[in-house]
């Protein structure tokens, strides 16, 4: 425990040296700024002059309002969920490769600190690094939507955590593959295979299980592949958001179009994510253990 611990607190120390997470951390944070600013312009713009903005003229200030602030907040999940898989990526790179590769390894197995202890410390503070970045955007982000009039605080709450655990789950993965290979071939294998792989198949289910797809062979076979990866959890805030722009807007609800938003993660979602940590923290563990250094 005291090995893990130690080794847990140099690596907080070393992650707070390193430039690519500053970096990452001011353009989120600058980047936020911009989106709340520039959509707070076009904010004020279009409820003075709604005549301007199309079917706008037929809805009363405050819906469109209304609707100019969850058009703010959509986006606002979009950015932090870039942010969120940048800083990720950022961690996942930095906090074991960088000490396998230096040779800083060496000197620690050399004390008594187990591989085991090593991992463990490392995921800690690899997971405690990641949640003080994002959640200094979220409270920014916060911030900035009292700009927009607040009342959709719950909403941020549900998405940040969702967004949260679904970077753990890539800066495990990046972690575990940089521990075999370049921290960048890394990267770039886990940004492959979480984003563009797991991505297509987790979408492919998602419109099957929404009709989109009526095909039953493709149904079963994505069924299938659906449980053999990763799933991003999402919050209930995504598509009661999407719902709320409908009904302000003035159209009629469509499941057709609903269905290409994914539906909040469930009880089995949520128990796969845990399962899926566990098992990339395994892998972490059997990549350092086997690791010669």
């Amino acid at each position: 425990m005291n090995g893990a611990l130690a080794v847990s607190r140099y690596t907080l120390l070393e992650l707070s040296r390193r430039r690519v997470l500053l970096v990452f951390f001011i353009i989120g944070a600058l980047g936020i700024i911009a989106l709340g600013g520039g959509l707070k312009i076009l904010y004020q713009v279009a409820s003075s002059n709604p005549n301007n903005f199309g079917n706008a003229s037929n809805v009363d200030a405050a819906t469109f309002d209304r609707f100019l602030e969850l058009l703010f907040v959509s986006y606002l999940f979009q950015a932090l969920s870039v942010f969120a898989l940048l800083i990720a990526f950022g961690i996942g790179m930095t906090a074991i490769y960088h000490d396998l590769e230096s040779g800083a390894a060496v000197s620690i197995f050399s004390k008594p600190v187990s591989r085991f202890a090593f991992t463990i410390g490392k995921l800690a503070a690899a997971v405690a690094g990641l949640i003080v970045i994002v959640g200094l955007l979220a409270v920014e982000a916060r911030l900035i939507m009292f700009l927009f009039g607040g009342g959709l605080e719950s909403a941020l709450t549900g998405q940040l955590l969702a967004v949260v655990a679904n970077a753990i789950v890539v800066m495990l993965i990046v972690l575990s593959l940089s521990t075999w290979m370049n921290n960048i071939l890394a990267a770039i294998a886990a940004f492959i295979y979480y984003n563009v792989i797991t991505g297509v198949i987790s979408t492919i289910h998602m419109l099957a299980d929404g009709g989109v797809i009526g095909n039953n062979v493709v149904r079963d076979v994505f069924d299938v592949l659906y449980w053999l990866v990763p799933h991003q959890l999402v919050s209930s805030a995504v598509r009661d958001l999407a719902q709320a722009e409908i009904q302000i807007s003035g159209g009629v609800e469509n499941n057709q179009a609903l269905a290409t938003i994914p539906s909040p993660s469930g009880a089995g979602d949520i128990a796969w994510w845990v399962f899926t940590v566990l098992v990339f923290a395994g892998l972490v563990y059997y990549a350092v253990r086997r690791r010669q250094v």
